[in-house]
Parts: C-alpha cells; structure tokens; sequence
C-alpha cells in the first residue's frame, strides 16, 4: 500500500466525515498548477528543500496561504507563507539561497525525535483552522480582510500585514522551550513574489529546474534507463577497436577536470552551461553529429546537462544522441581506474 493510501485509511478511522483525494503521483513543475489549484491553503510537510521551493512558487503564482512546518532531531519550526496572498512573504524571502546539499540529511540519517514531528504537526494543523475561522482575508497579525483592503493604500498598513513571526521548537537540554522569532516582510528582489518577478505558470512548467536549484549530494534518477549508460558499459565501449567516435563531455569545475579525467574528454563546467554557454563551441562543426556521452562527479550534474542538451539538439530539428554516465567520475574510479583523483 502506497503511503498516501496508508495515511487516508489511518485518517478515515479517526475522522470518515472528511473527503480525502489521493494524488498517486510526484509533486513537479509540471503538475503543482494543477493540484494546488484545487485547494484554499496549502500545508507544506515535506523534507527536502526542492519541493519546499517547487510548493511555495506554486502558492504565491495561484495566490495559496502556506502553513510550512519542519521538524529535525530535537527542533521544529512553524511559519505561515503568503499570507495574506500577495502581501506575505514566500519561501525564498525566508530562505533565499538553498542550503548546501552535502548539509542536507534526512531524518532516516539525522534522527528524529517522535514528540517532535506530532507537536509541530499538531501546531500546523491549529494554525491551519485558525485561518480558516477568520477567513482567508486576513493578514498576518490577524486582522481581517476588510480592514486589510482598507489599508491597501496606506505603506505602514502594508508593511504590518507582510510581517511574519517564526515559531522555533527546541526539545534539548533540561527543559522545552517555544520561541517567537519576528521575520523581515517580502524582499522587493525576491525571485518569485516581488513585482518585478518573472515567475509565471509557464515559466515554472517549462523552464524550472528546481533539482539544479537547490543541487543532491545523492544520487538522482531523472533520465530514462536508454538515457545513460554504466561505467562498465562505457569502459567495454571506448576499448572495443570499433568503438564509434563519439564526444565525452566533463561538466565538472576545471579545477576538478584538471586533476584528472576520463580518456579524451573535454570540458564545459556546469556552472558555464547554466548560463547559457554553448559547448559547440569547443569542437569543430564536423563533429557536432556524433554521439554525446556526458559525465560529471556522481552522477547528478550530467543527467540535467543531457536533459539540456536533448531539448537543445530536438529544438535545432536533430535527433538527440546524448547520454549520460553513470555514477560519474567516483564510479568510474571504483569500477575502472583506481588511479584516476576523486576530489
């Protein structure tokens, strides 16, 4: 049984007059729209920060109150986001830069402890009716949605209405303490809900990479299985005397590629490529037909670098003959070359 389906059946026991709707799929850019389109406040209890970000630009672009809880080890926090919609701060005015994904743990790998995720599920879920009893109109001290309209005009009335308290939970040492932290209102360049944004529907559909944004330091699968090809593979390939020429391209930083490499690789560091360079522009133009095999670190770079390159090459009417290596350059010094530095 699926998780959502275990956790529907565990909440009809406790409350059957609710209608709960299963969504059997993967929150993505492609279908937030849709699903968080069909309800008034959005709840946000996940734990990584991609779907954090996917969640939150999704609220502000259709107008959704968000009720964001966290809890970690020992610790919670409880913010509401957006509210009132188009006057609140978002996610990213909160937290513009993503953290480092090497700082990232789950709470399989951290710990957790249980009290914790039900206290900071419980204060959701009162936050969560609070909003709903005073209407979806008020701000976030409170008021209601007349008296917010009515100081529409007024700069001092709008600041008011944009501040955002935190509530941190701290469940160590001798004693548990709540805290009350005041957080600065929306910042006037944030990415997603300032007014000169270029967040829109289309965009977060079409050209949001929130996986890019926010970086793994874990291995990630977003290609099909024809779309990449193992270490193993790709060695028995380039040593068979009628291996095809073909393009072997390094997306790490040159710092790295410079200590080491797989045979006859060039390079175009990530970085360069998520600014719009072109690799083409490193081979002749001859050799732009032949096969492109794309390999990074581990194994994550590479895949959004292929994904690039597929939807460039489809865009210039050619067929796509690109793909990536598995693992990167770690598995190939596990599987192949010993010799070769991993950084």
């Amino acid at each position: 049984m699926s998780k959502v389906l275990s956790a529907i059946t565990y909440l009809k026991q406790l409350n059957p007059r609710v209608v709960y709707t299963p969504h059997h799929e993967r929150l993505s850019p492609c279908n937030a729209a849709s699903i968080v389109s069909k309800y008034d406040i959005v709840l946000d209890c996940t734990d990584h920060p991609a779907v954090r970000y996917l969640i939150s630009d999704t609220c502000v672009l259709l107008g959704r109150p968000l009720v964001s809880a966290s809890a970690f080890q020992t610790s919670g926090q409880l913010v509401v986001l957006n509210c009132p919609p188009g006057q609140g701060p978002c996610y990213r005015c909160v937290f513009p830069r993503p953290p480092p994904p090497e700082s990232v743990v789950g709470c399989g790998e951290g710990g957790i402890l249980g009290p914790v995720v039900g206290v900071m599920g419980v204060l959701q879920a009162l936050e969560t009716v609070r909003l709903i009893a005073r209407g979806l109109g008020y701000d976030a001290c409170g008021e209601q949605g007349d008296k917010a309209e009515d100081k529409a005009g007024d700069k001092a009335g709008q600041n008011e209405a944009s501040q955002v308290t935190m509530m941190l939970l701290s469940a160590t040492g001798h004693q548990t303490t709540f805290r009350s932290v005041r957080m600065r209102g929306r910042r006037p360049g944030c990415f997603a809900c300032a007014e000169s944004s270029r967040l829109s529907l289309d965009t977060l559909a079409s050209s949001m990479d929130y996986v890019e944004f926010c970086g793994t330091a874990k291995p990630v699968s977003l290609l099909q299985p024809n779309e990449r090809i193992s270490v193993q593979k790709y060695a028995a390939l380039v040593s068979s005397p009628d291996s095809p020429r073909h393009i072997v391209l390094d997306v790490r930083e040159k710092e790295h590629f410079s200590l080491g490499s797989l045979p006859g690789a060039i390079n175009l560091p990530m970085s360069q490529i998520s600014r719009g360079h072109d690799f083409s522009r490193l081979i002749p133009p001859q050799q732009l037909h032949m096969p492109i095999y794309v390999v990074c670190r581990m194994g994550n770079d590479s895949q959004l670098v292929v994904r690039k390159l597929k939807q460039r090459q489809m865009d210039n009417g050619n067929e796509p003959c690109v793909r990536d290596i598995m693992g990167g350059v770690r598995a190939w010094k596990e599987a192949v070359d010993p010799t070769l530095p991993f950084v």
